[in-house]
């Protein structure tokens, strides 16, 4: 317990205690209560105890005080409390100068009390707070030991910790952004001017109470590839700072751990601004400060409008995705824009960008043609309260765009652009939209899978290539007579005249009504 807590004690409280000088350090930790009149302490204190005397030693002639005081501070005593009255009507002002002037807690007490009462009082807590710290280092080992072997998310391993030390923890990466927090149920608050705050807080090899906040911080990371840390960043007292400390070492082992299992750390800041998108497209980020607290710890901070830019890959939504966020990241980097990239869902990337003329343009020349098959631009963000607004209408426009062939580059897709692709994903729930769909692809859509989904994409490049014979075969690899052969094909399997212009279209209009139904769309052939 601290000495301020010890200074509250119903014990204490009866002898109208006074601090006369140290008041600063009134939350040093209390390890035990000593009554000692000793004029020489030394040898008699193990460090961390509260010296409580009735005077004797301070009225005696001999006494020097400094030497006395100094040899308390050097025996590590946290403080000194006098009972005033039966030896001292008061306290030697020499004493209480040399007090404030080196910040050493002296108290007098002006009413008579039970010295046994406060060492009962006090060891009793002290007793308690033992118990109670060999409690939270059994539940930090239990709870945290397991999760980084088991390879848990950051984010579970995050809200244990700040469940067993009951406040908020922030884990940083060496550029102070924030990659991942929890238990603050303020983020605008924690996170709030969060790079320059955290900054005050110097870097050490091991656990640091410091900065003018008094946060604390261990580095996370092997010793020799230290990549971040785990801060507390809210005021740790001294007599606190032990049990934190505790559970904190606790979990950056486990995230470092989790990580070596999982990947590389640089994976975790994609996370991190996956977690905040997912948030906002859900309703979850809070308010407008939140949302903009926590794209500003993350390192975002644009000067202007935010420009929405979503990629979605070639695979299907079940592929993978690495080389998409790794091709996508790299070319938002060659822009040198400040941005946030981070993954919406399996296949679908997406980059916040400080807006500007051209941007969504210089992004897509630098992608090429490469693993991105759409890019789609949402409206502009002006006010943070705009964004899930942006990125819902971006994700849809990913959802809907003609995707491009591979090794054909990249084009930024808008609303605009969607033209019929938009109405018909806007009708996709409509029932006469779907008998329209069976009527003209029944026949198609009931062959087995394999032969099925060869089928739609054989009839999708015809109709792209608007029944142009050369292109259709250029198209499929195919000679003039090998084209003619599948055209046959085709027109055996649906019963219809591809020649006619009209029926084209109906097929064409079933195609895209189809993919936006079930939301699936097709391998473009490759050219």
């Amino acid at each position: 317990m601290s000495l301020r807590e010890v200074l509250e004690l119903p014990s204490v409280l009866r002898g109208r205690p006074r601090v006369r000088a140290g008041s600063a350090a009134l939350g040093a930790e209390v390890r035990w209560v000593h009554v000692s009149e000793l004029p020489d302490v030394a040898g008699t204190l193990t460090g961390g105890e509260l010296v409580l005397q009735i005077g004797v030693v301070l009225s005696e002639a001999g006494t020097d005080l400094v030497r006395y005081l100094d040899s308390l501070r050097a025996s590590g005593a946290v403080g000194l409390v006098v009972e005033l009255g039966r030896h001292v009507e008061r306290l030697p002002e020499e004493l209480v100068q040399y007090a404030r002037s080196v910040g050493f807690p002296l108290v007098e007490l002006r009413s008579t009390v039970r010295f046994v009462e406060i060492t009962e009082a006090v060891h009793g807590r002290v007793m308690h707070e033992q118990f109670a710290r060999l409690d939270l280092t059994r539940r930090a080992h239990r709870v945290l030991g397991p999760l980084g072997v088991e390879g848990a998310p950051v984010e579970v391993i995050l809200a244990r910790c700040a469940e067993l030390v009951d406040r908020a923890v922030v884990l940083e990466d060496l550029s102070h952004r924030v990659i991942g927090f929890a238990g603050a149920s303020a983020p605008e608050d924690i996170l709030r001017d969060w790079t320059a705050r955290s900054r005050q807080v110097p870097p050490a090899a091991d656990t640091i109470r410091g900065g003018p906040e008094r946060w604390m911080a261990i580095p996370v990371g092997l010793r020799r590839a230290r990549w971040g840390r785990l801060v507390v960043p809210t005021r740790v007292d001294q007599f606190e700072a032990e049990d934190v400390a505790l559970v904190l070492e606790r979990a950056a082992e486990a995230v470092t751990i989790t990580r070596l299992v999982g990947g590389p750390a640089e994976e975790l800041e994609v996370m991190a601004v996956e977690r905040l998108i997912r948030d906002v497209i859900g309703g979850h980020g809070g308010d407008e400060a939140a949302v903009g607290a926590r794209a500003q710890a993350l390192g975002f901070s644009p000067a202007g409008e935010i420009a929405v830019l979503m990629a979605r890959g070639r695979g299907g939504d079940g592929g993978p995705d690495a080389e998409l966020v790794e091709q996508f990241g790299a070319a938002v980097h060659r822009i040198q824009r400040t941005a946030l990239v981070g993954r919406v869902r399996r296949n679908l990337v997406v980059a916040l960008l400080d807006g500007g003329d051209g941007v969504d343009d210089r992004l897509a020349s630098e992608l090429g043609a490469g693993a991105v098959a759409v890019l789609a631009l949402g409206p502009p963000v002006r006010r943070w309260r705009e964004l899930a607004e942006a990125l819902t209408e971006a994700e849809q426009i990913a959802g809907i765009a003609r995707p491009t062939r591979p090794g054909e580059a990249v084009r930024v897709s808008r609303g605009r652009h969607l033209g019929v692709r938009r109405l018909l994903w806007q009708l996709r729930g409509e029932v006469r939209l779907h008998a329209f769909v069976d009527e003209q692809l029944g026949r198609v859509l009931a062959l087995p899978h394999g032969r099925r989904e060869d089928t739609l994409r054989m009839l999708e490049s015809y109709l792209d290539c608007n029944g142009v014979m050369a292109v259709f075969a250029r198209s499929l690899h195919l000679s003039r007579a090998g084209a003619y052969a599948r055209l046959d094909t085709l027109r055996r399997v649906l019963g219809a005249d591809l020649g006619d212009a009209e029926v084209r279209t109906g097929l064409h209009l079933a195609m895209l009504a189809h993919r936006a139904a079930t939301g699936d769309q097709p391998a473009p052939t490759p050219p």
